[in-house]
């Protein structure tokens, strides 16, 4: 046959080529490979457009939130403190900013001491009232004029029918022994009619008793890192308080839902909030009471070297007026609420000072009914003062302030 006749070289060609031209099915892995080369892109885009549609979502969510429930962006500033020695840090002097902690947007004017004042300046007058605290002094969720500090001083001279000057030595922060080293300073430098002290039972309980405290500043901020070692602490410093820095001074849709998820954030531990051990029944015997009047009776001693009465005022934390905070903390810290003593505090801060013969004002039972009868004495998002808790509490320590300047003015 010819194809018998040809050579083995052509027949191998020949039949090589038939095979070629005969369609074959591609081998299984090959379909896969090919499925999968595919699949890589889709996957992508569909990761795409879940990523357009979460911010496209959030984004309209922002806008609802700043259209029917604006809320305070926070406006952290480090800046407007100083580090200083002994006190470990206070306002720089001559400030003329903003500051929100997020209630509202609040000037923040100081003199050149650093003490806090209104716009028009520091007020000058032979009659001085010192003012010590921590942050529900410095008052940083009103302006001045809102502020115990900024009312004396509109009120305080119809009263007396003459200038009163009071310095705002309150400072975010400061607990008893600052507002001691401070009161040191400012006796030997300076002339006052009257101290005024403001004890926080929130957070004033000291368990110790330094010599100084070293320069530092008061407010902490967070850069996004890579975590240190394998810890939820660790990685919660790295990551989570980096992206609430971040998201707390830009995005009010967070503001809004950070306020309605506290109790899980309790929970989670994702919160600066935090529950005093001075509310639980256990700690009734514990020394720092003692240490803690004891301190406060020094700074009263120093004044009373300089002729100065001292008024110490026991500020109720918000939980102790508003019950549903209360219940607020319970579920998310799952307090058990028998173990919980809510005057407790302030009952054995009234009676170590009372003890020592000092001139205490306990403004709890009035704030309760005050928050009874509404509107609310401490803000909403910061847990501080609102105006008209300044308000009341100004006009709950006036009368004794008016008669112990009164009895001052007697004595000279």
């Amino acid at each position: 046959m010819v194809q018998n006749s040809l050579p083995p070289v052509a027949h191998s060609f020949l039949t090589m080529s038939a095979t070629i031209s005969e369609p074959v099915a591609a081998p299984e892995h090959l379909e896969r490979r090919t499925a999968k080369r595919r699949g890589i892109p889709n996957a992508l885009i569909n990761l795409a457009l879940v990523a357009v549609s979460v911010v496209m979502s959030a984004g309209l969510a922002e806008l609802l939130v700043r259209w029917l429930a604006p809320q305070q962006l926070v406006l952290v500033r480090p800046d407007v403190w100083q580090s200083v020695d002994t006190v470990g840090w206070r306002f720089r002097p001559s400030l003329h900013t903003t500051v929100n902690t997020g209630e509202r947007t609040v000037h923040l004017y100081t003199d050149r001491e650093g003490f806090r004042v209104g716009p028009e300046g520091r007020v000058e007058a032979p009659t001085r009232v010192l003012l010590i605290g921590d942050s529900y002094m410095a008052a940083l969720q009103v302006e001045y004029a809102q502020s115990l500090a900024g009312l004396f001083e509109q009120r305080l001279p119809e009263r007396l029918r003459r200038p009163i000057a009071i310095r705002n030595a309150g400072q975010a922060g400061w607990d008893p022994p600052q507002y001691l080293f401070e009161a040191r300073s400012l006796f030997a430098r300076d002339t006052f009619s009257l101290a005024l002290v403001s004890v926080y039972i929130g957070n004033d309980v000291v368990t110790s008793r330094p010599d100084r405290i070293p320069p530092r500043l008061p407010v902490a901020t967070y850069a996004f890192r890579l975590p240190r070692r394998v810890s939820s602490a660790e990685f919660i410093d790295a990551f989570f308080h980096p992206v609430n820095d971040w998201l707390k001074r830009r995005s009010q849709l967070f503001i809004f839902f950070k306020s309605r998820l506290q109790p899980l954030l309790m929970r989670l531990g994702l919160t600066a909030e935090y529950f005093p051990e001075e509310f639980r029944r256990s700690t009734a015997a514990s020394s720092r009471w003692d240490i803690t009047c004891g301190i406060l009776a020094d700074l009263a001693r120093v004044a009373a070297q300089h002729g100065v009465r001292t008024v110490f005022m026991l500020i109720p934390a918000p939980f102790q007026v508003e019950p549903e905070v209360f219940r607020r903390y319970a579920r998310g810290f799952g307090l058990d609420s028998t173990q919980i003593d809510l005057d407790q505090p302030t009952r054995l801060m009234r009676e170590g000072l009372e003890a020592r013969g000092l001139t205490v004002i306990d403004v709890l039972p009035a704030f309760r009914a005050a928050e009874r009868a509404g509107p609310a004495l401490y803000g909403s998002v910061d847990r501080h003062l609102s105006p008209r808790g300044h308000d009341e509490l100004e006009r709950l320590i006036e009368p004794r302030v008016v008669e112990l300047l009164e009895q001052h003015d007697g004595s000279r």
